[in-house]
């Protein structure tokens, strides 16, 4: 029998937590780990660096990927493992395009490897997918319906596991959040 203590503290959520809103706003920002430096967390858990590499002379960005507020679905889900369990972390981004430039930005996306995202929740903060170990594009679906009203975003969708639930990102206000990650992208 094992010695391990595992379970270091318990949870009562705050009215925040228990009222929570769903659904994540327009907004990600994306980078590949290959871009990274390194990241930084404060007392708390939340990451509040990101540092972007410089490659071949050329200091690296996030790119922000805009879509229509309450189209975005981002999941985790656990996977039992027989020595450690994981977190299958996922992305379901609808992108819309109308210009050439704009579908090779999606193409560009699909055939990216590891990537890590921020997903700037309805509820006010932002969570941080893949940015340990990355995520990998798993299905992209897209087309023309039948009706006028139908559809027409391509949608990716992104996945990988991770060591952990996604973390999250703040450096104070949503507003602050929102500008560090606009500074830091392209």
């Amino acid at each position: 029998m094992s010695n391990c203590v595992e379970i270091l503290q318990g949870i009562d959520p705050n009215c925040d937590a228990l009222n929570k809103v769903g659904g994540i706003n327009k907004r990600v920002w994306i980078g590949q780990l290959s871009q990274l430096s390194g990241y930084t967390t404060d007392g708390s858990g939340y990451i509040n660096t990101v540092t972007l590499a410089t490659i071949a002379s050329i200091a690296q960005t996030l790119k922000k990927f805009i879509g229509k507020k309450f189209k975005h679905a981002a999941t985790f889900e656990g996977v039992i493992g027989e020595n450690v369990n994981t977190v299958n972390q996922s992305l379901a981004l609808s992108l819309y395009y109308s210009t050439p430039a704009e579908r090779e930005a999606i193409e560009a996306l699909f055939n990216a490897d590891d990537v890590f995202a921020f997903v700037e929740g309805n509820y006010g903060g932002i969570e941080v997918y893949g940015i340990d170990l990355g995520l990998n594009a798993s299905a992209l679906t897209g087309g023309l319906q039948t009706l006028l009203n139908d559809n027409t975003a391509v949608i990716i969708t992104l996945s990988g596991e991770q060591m952990t639930m996604p973390k999250q990102f703040k450096t104070g206000t949503l507003a602050q959040d929102i500008a560090y990650l606009d500074g830091i992208s392209a």
